[in-house]
């Protein structure tokens, strides 16, 4: 090991090395490895948190660096191979260590010097060039000790080697092991930054008679409308009034498309999610648009909204408990969607923001699994609210195929990063790495999920995070 590494540091300053030793395969497997955990190691630096790591990233790494071996087995004969792979191993840690250097001290340099866009881009194109000049020379030195030759044609080799590895770097998405705060997975490559291509599920556009709503008939809705007040009222009449000194979550979770099952599926998990850290048994009214709870169950629609909002808002204490929404359906740019008997509507955030405002509920965590649902931020952002979406309010989201039991982003954040121990910023960061990984793996548009955490309510909740909940 030892040979190899002077080997590689007499080339990365342009020195050969007479007679260096070869190495076998399971030396090289060592550099290999060391490659993986120093390149973690560095991502962990420029994420800054360890709650930062994806599971996927380890695989982007794994992958890059048996396709590094690949493309440089390519380029030198098998005698040397190995020997050349490991000590390139080298290199590539040295410069990664170098690049993470500049790339973390430039800004700070830059915003110190008041000119960040100018220096950044100077940086960077100087780094570029000398690393190119820099390696190319350092790996005609390890190639050249260990086949004995020189000149320009070993020289264009090893230029061509780098060019390979650069195709390659742009070609393929590397997913980072610890995300950093301003990873966009647009940028992981080239080429994906200009995929414009919108990856749609089907889902249908605000205004289009389906399925429920185009399948009933007006008797037929008629007497749907009139059984609602009966049935909101079974669902009040079984929450618990608040109890003074404590602080209870009430819970009103709504579900708004009728044709596709993994909705209603979707809030069910959800709301066992949320009672494995919150105590909200017993706590809860359900708002769900389905053809075989349309007699058991209040409709999701706004008037039954505004009566669920009202009828906790009265039982609650507003300045104390924490009113918890939850909605998962399709979007629009404009609001949430409602399949709904005779037709669609959607509630929108400001109808939302109107409802609790107007009922002066102060604690409020509102989570938006949809389409387009970061427009759901800017209305209800405050100190005493968290807002947790799906997509920012440009994107699509994913997963809402009726086979499955989550979208993605209910998988991510309910399923697999909501449990005891893990509060609801620990687990919406956790659960947008995941995100970001799985629509990597599928070449999709990022949703770009939104969160905003007023710190008053973090506070607040945090107790309840710190133990297991009540009953």
């Amino acid at each position: 090991m030892w040979g190899v590494v002077k080997l590689a540091m007499r080339a990365a300053i342009w020195r050969r090395t007479s007679d260096p030793p070869l190495v076998g395969l399971r030396l090289l497997l060592a550099f290999a490895a060391l490659v993986a955990a120093v390149r973690a190691g560095l991502q962990l630096v420029e994420a800054g948190a360890w709650q930062a790591f994806n599971p996927y990233g380890l695989n982007a790494v794994i992958a890059w660096i048996a396709l590094e071996l690949a493309i440089a087995a390519l380029f030198v004969r098998p005698a040397a191979r190995t020997t050349a792979l490991a000590a390139m191993f080298v290199l590539s840690v040295i410069a990664d260590i170098v690049m993470t250097a500049i790339s973390v001290g430039t800004p700070v340099v830059a915003q110190a010097a008041g000119q960040p866009a100018v220096i950044n881009n100077a940086v960077a194109g100087a780094t570029y060039t000398l690393l190119f000049v820099w390696w190319v020379g350092a790996m005609t030195c390890i190639v050249g000790s260990l086949e004995q030759q020189s000149g320009w044609r070993l020289v264009g080799r090893i230029a061509g080697l780098w060019l390979a590895l650069f195709a390659a770097n742009v070609a393929l998405p590397h997913t980072p092991v610890f995300v950093p705060p301003d990873f966009d997975p647009r940028n992981a490559n080239w080429w994906e930054t200009v995929y414009a291509a919108h990856r749609a599920e089907g889902k249908p556009r605000m205004g289009q008679g389906t399925g429920q709503g185009a399948g009933q008939g007006v008797g037929q809705v008629t007497q749907i409308e009139k059984s609602q007040p009966r049935l909101l009222q079974d669902q009040f009449a079984r929450l618990p009034p608040s109890r003074k000194g404590e602080t209870e979550i009430y819970t009103l979770a709504i579900a708004g498309w009728a044709d596709q099952d993994v909705f209603v599926k979707e809030l069910d998990g959800a709301l066992e999610a949320l009672g494995s850290v919150l105590p909200i048994k017993g706590r809860s009214v359900r708002l769900i648009n389905r053809r075989d709870t349309v007699n058991t169950i209040p409709l999701a629609n706004f008037p039954n909204f505004k009566a669920a909002v009202h009828a906790i808002g009265n039982i609650m204490d507003k300045d104390n408990d924490v009113f918890v929404l939850v909605m998962t359906s399709h979007g629009e740019q404009t609001g949430f969607a409602l399949q709904l008997p005779g037709g669609v509507a959607e509630l929108t955030p400001q109808q939302v923001a109107a409802a609790l405002d107007g009922e002066g509920i102060k604690n409020r965590v509102v989570i938006v699994s949809a389409c387009f649902s970061g427009i759901f931020v800017p209305p209800l952002a405050n100190d005493n609210t968290i807002v947790i979406t799906a997509a920012d309010a440009k994107h699509t989201s994913f997963g809402c195929a009726p086979e499955r039991d989550w979208t993605y982003f209910g998988d991510a954040f309910f399923h697999q990063s909501l449990h005891p121990g893990a509060d609801f910023e620990n687990a919406f960061e956790h659960a947008r790495v995941l995100i970001h990984g799985w629509e990597m793996m599928d070449q999709a548009t990022p949703s770009n999920p939104q969160g905003s955490f007023g710190p008053a309510l973090v506070a607040k909740l945090m107790p309840f995070f710190a133990t297991n909940p009540r009953p």
